[in-house]
């Protein structure tokens, strides 16, 4: 397989899963936009299934790249405040600039543990200080997940401040640990 030629598809097969739904994710709507024929997109993906699996991984990816930008933008004298703040932020940038992609990715399993040691590994996030359990942990994922879902769908009321829930959920968690 060639690299070039995969991340030249996964870009459009991003872009229709973005612009057509997850539900119009097609092998023949990608290859169409490729300019060759649904055999031809074979020769680099197994299945519309490893198409999914490569564009969630480049999701996760994308959120790893923004989580480092963010922690490195973070003075050496941030607080535990501004590094959830920021982990937050970061995860409802990625949410709500690729909201299609971001359904995508958490139609798999959860990685958990696994995915918070990538983070750690590649950013200066250190979960175990943040978090004083895995708990606390998940608890913030499930809350931040459970807002974006909604805010992206547009499923709250215009009468609600989204910013001010994301403040209330970053503000509780702090206090929690």
């Amino acid at each position: 397989m060639s690299e070039p030629r995969v991340n030249e598809l996964l870009a459009i097969a991003l872009e229709v899963l973005e612009e057509e739904g997850l539900e119009n994710l097609g092998v023949g709507t990608i290859s169409r936009r490729a300019g060759i024929k649904p055999p031809s997109l074979y020769k680099q993906f197994e299945s519309k299934a490893d198409i999914e699996r490569q564009l969630a991984d480049l999701g996760f990816g994308l959120w790893v790249a923004q989580l480092a930008a963010a922690s490195d933008a973070l003075p050496e004298t941030a607080t535990r405040y501004d590094h959830i703040e920021s982990i937050a932020r970061a995860y409802r940038r990625l949410g709500l600039e690729h909201p299609q992609l971001f359904r995508l990715m958490n139609l798999r399993p959860f990685l958990g543990v696994e995915l918070m040691r990538a983070v750690g590994e590649t950013t200066k996030i250190d979960y175990a200080a943040l978090f004083p359990s895995m708990m606390v942990s998940m608890s913030f994922w499930a809350w931040g997940h459970g807002i974006l879902v909604l805010e992206s769908a547009g499923r709250f009321p215009a009468a609600v401040d989204t910013d001010d829930m994301w403040k209330l959920m970053i503000d509780s968690i702090h206090a929690i640990a």
